[in-house]
Parts: C-alpha cells; sequence; structure tokens
C-alpha cells in the first residue's frame, strides 16, 4: 500500500466537528453495543475528513450463526461486512472521497490507567496481516462510558509490522 497515494494511512487526519459529532452521536446510539462506520474527504486535501458514513455490526449475527467461531457479540465486538466494505472504500476512491478512516467504538472498556479508546489486538489482527495493511486507512476508535462518548484515539499502521501507534487527531470548528 504506496503512502504517497494514499497519505491518511498515516495520519495526522483533521476532522470536522459536525463529522465527529455524527461519529460520537452514532456510539452512543448504538450503545452498549459497538457502532462502526467510515469517515471519508477529498482526495485534494489528504488530512480533512468531512463525511461519515454508519456500517451495521454484525457481531451478533455472526455469534448467533457460530457461536464457538464468533464467541463475542457486539458488546465487545464489531464485525462489518467485507464485501460491503471493500464496495464502500472502491466507491469512495473513485468518487474523490475516499474511505481515510474506519471507525468503531469500545463500550464501557476504561480500566485504571488504560482509557477505552486503545486499539486492541484483536482490532490490529482485523486490520493487518503479515506486516501488511489490510484496508488503506487510518482508524479511530471512541471510548463510550455508561452511554456516553468520553473521548477518541485516531491510530495509523506501522509498516511491516502487525502494530499500530497512536496519530495526531484534530477536531476542526
Amino acid at each position: 500500500m504506496s503512502e504517497t497515494k494514499t497519505p491518511w494511512i498515516a495520519g495526522p487526519i483533521r476532522v470536522k466537528r459536525d463529522v465527529m459529532d455524527a461519529v460520537r452521536a452514532h456510539a452512543k446510539e448504538s450503545y452498549p453495543s459497538e457502532a462502526c462506520g467510515f469517515m471519508s474527504g477529498p482526495v485534494s486535501d489528504a488530512p480533512l475528513v468531512d463525511g461519515a458514513e454508519r456500517a451495521v455490526n454484525e457481531a451478533d449475527r455472526y455469534h448467533a450463526l457460530d457461536p464457538e467461531r464468533f464467541p463475542r457479540t457486539s458488546r465487545t465486538y464489531f464485525k462489518m461486512n467485507e464485501l460491503k466494505a471493500g464496495k464502500a472504500i472502491d466507491r469512495g476512491a473513485a468518487s474523490g472521497q475516499p474511505i481515510k478512516v474506519i471507525y468503531h467504538s469500545h463500550c464501557d472498556a476504561a480500566s485504571p490507567g488504560k482509557r477505552g479508546d486503545y486499539f486492541s489486538a484483536e482490532d490490529a489482527a482485523t486490520f493487518a496481516q503479515g506486516g501488511q495493511l489490510m484496508w488503506p486507512c487510518a482508524f479511530l476508535v471512541v471510548s463510550v462510558e455508561n452511554g456516553e462518548p468520553v473521548g477518541e484515539r485516531l491510530w495509523v499502521h506501522r509498516p511491516g509490522t502487525n502494530e499500530f501507534d497512536e496519530a495526531d487527531l484534530s477536531i476542526d470548528y
């Protein structure tokens, strides 16, 4: 994946206030389940995110079909339909409004000394394999505590690894 074609995968990201408000509202409405979706912006302004699109968290459906293979529910896990996600990424790239960020929430995941907007080992395993980033975007995690969004952090892939690092995130007013 070329960072010159998709510089947003390395951050920083600048999100319009109304877009971040929409993402936070989605996280709040989805509670106690994890919310998930896409954030997009113009290819001509790599750091700018000025759109959001909700996705369906299919974790409960997968859990109901095969609880051994998918032991977690939407309370602690999110699962997007990969085909629909791929189509959204292709549509965004073709329109000049690429998907720059995939977002999801963590519900009641904070603990002493640990914020809830961390990038989990399962998140990392979903989005990087064999040192390669699976989807051409950065990742936003929204922490929701007792039904209220309390913070968010941006995560980007560390090239050549399956690790993710926090990146600069700013909210435009």
